[in-house]
């Protein structure tokens, strides 16, 4: 810290105090010497030696003063720089709180980050084992049900399921109707090329009857489908007071934005309102979706009612609507 203080007082206390009265005391004698040679001399000469002596108690009182002055600095100097050292030590521990707080949300985010890349690599990369790493992941964090998770087939009443084997990592594709009928069933081997598999579903689609002709065939879309649904999923599950966690679970399929989980039915329009299945057949569903302004649950709520059949809902007639759950994040739950 720079030096604050002004010009310094002399060290000896004494010397000046001494040196005024040494010339007082001179003054005066030398008046007394020529008091009858002069009296004017002698008159000047004893005001003078007045004046030396009483600077003397000035400067004695003008040192004292110094000292105070130097000890206030002194004292004052010793807070500032107490109060220094403490911003400084309270600076260095934010940055270092601070620090610890950036670096722990940063491996939150790459942890993320390379969870969704799993994800999104099965998007890209054709291969089987891209898929198998996908889907393991998946379900192991309850993401997809571990019965498999379908992907429709594009323009068609078809659907791919991709099942996993947890011990064997074997990959099974099914080809099935929208109520879950499996119609072929297609195992992909690891030393199996993936134009091969692929062609192979490409048939199964043609075998079905269901061919859109050149070009329009192409399985690798309902693999970019579930890449897609399972990158979304999982941004979205990733904070626990967004409210997702506890729906978007065991999802069985994703259509036009309608989630189909193994409990319930999710609509796109609103991903905290949810549907349980064992009331799917409670009447009026579609149209009181449908007044909410959700007009493709005209077609989902039929469609969802024939994937899980009777023995999945709850034949409950009656003639008021519809009372479904609406879910939402921790303590902002609203009724419907």
């Amino acid at each position: 810290m720079a030096d604050r203080a002004g010009p310094r007082r002399p060290r000896n206390r004494w010397l000046i105090p001494t040196i005024l009265t040494i010339l007082g005391l001179s003054t005066g004698f030398v008046s007394w010497a020529v008091r009858d040679a002069d009296p004017w001399w002698s008159s000047a000469l004893i005001n003078a030696s007045v004046v030396f002596l009483l600077l003397v108690p000035c400067e004695l009182a003008l040192r004292w003063l110094w000292r105070s002055v130097e000890r206030i600095e002194r004292t004052t100097d010793s807070a500032l720089e107490t109060a220094v050292a403490a911003k400084e030590t309270a600076d260095r521990t934010e940055r270092s709180l601070e620090d610890v707080r950036d670096a722990l949300v940063e491996r939150q985010r790459a942890e993320l980050d390379a969870e969704v890349e799993i994800y999104r690599q099965m998007g890209v990369d054709p291969s089987r084992s891209a898929i198998v790493n996908a889907l393991k992941r998946a379900t192991a964090d309850g993401i997809v049900s571990p019965a498999g998770v379908r992907a429709p087939v594009w323009e068609t009443s078809l659907h791919y399921r991709y099942v996993i084997s947890d011990e064997s990592d074997t990959l099974v594709v099914q080809l099935e109707r929208g109520d879950g009928e499996i119609l072929s069933t297609h195992i992909w081997s690891g030393d199996e090329p993936a134009v091969d598999f692929y062609q192979r579903l490409v048939l199964a689609v043609r075998d079905a009857d269901e061919d859109l002709g050149t070009g329009l065939n192409l399985p690798t879309e309902s693999v970019n489908d579930v890449s897609d649904m399972l990158v979304t999923v999982t941004r979205l599950r990733a904070q626990e007071l967004m409210g997702y966690r506890s729906d978007l679970r065991l999802i069985i399929e994703r259509i036009d934005g309608w989630y189909l989980t193994e409990d319930a039915v999710i609509p796109a329009d609103d991903l905290h309102y949810r549907i349980d299945v064992e009331r799917l057949d409670e009447i009026d569903w579609e149209q009181h979706l449908v007044d909410k302004g959700w007009y493709s649950a005209e077609n989902m709520i039929p469609f969802a009612r024939r994937l899980y059949g009777p023995e999945r809902i709850r034949k409950a007639p009656t003639s008021n609507p519809p009372t479904p759950r609406r879910s939402a994040p921790k303590r902002r739950r609203k009724n419907d």
